[in-house]
């Protein structure tokens, strides 16, 4: 059984270069501001199965990192059957 997906890392990013999370508070107050932000892929991180993003690390550079540490993760935490 498996806890953790492998999917894709976003986040906003404003054309200054300044990022910000998807899933903190919207970084735009008005239309016009929001013209200037796109959303963009930095890399893959995790999903786990009860919707939780994130392992709590940097999210992997490679789709194969990626799922290299998701099998691990999964080895780890999945209930045994």
């Amino acid at each position: 059984m498996k806890i953790a997906n492998v999917t894709p890392a976003r986040v906003w990013k404003h054309k200054s270069g300044r990022t910000a999370s998807i899933y903190g508070a919207c970084p735009w107050y008005n239309e016009a501001q929001k013209a200037e932000w796109t959303l963009v892929q930095v890399g893959w991180t995790w999903e786990l199965s009860n919707g939780t993003v994130g392992l709590g690390r940097v999210p992997a550079k490679t789709l194969e990192e990626a799922e290299a540490v998701m099998a691990t993760f999964n080895a780890r935490f999945a209930p045994k059957a």
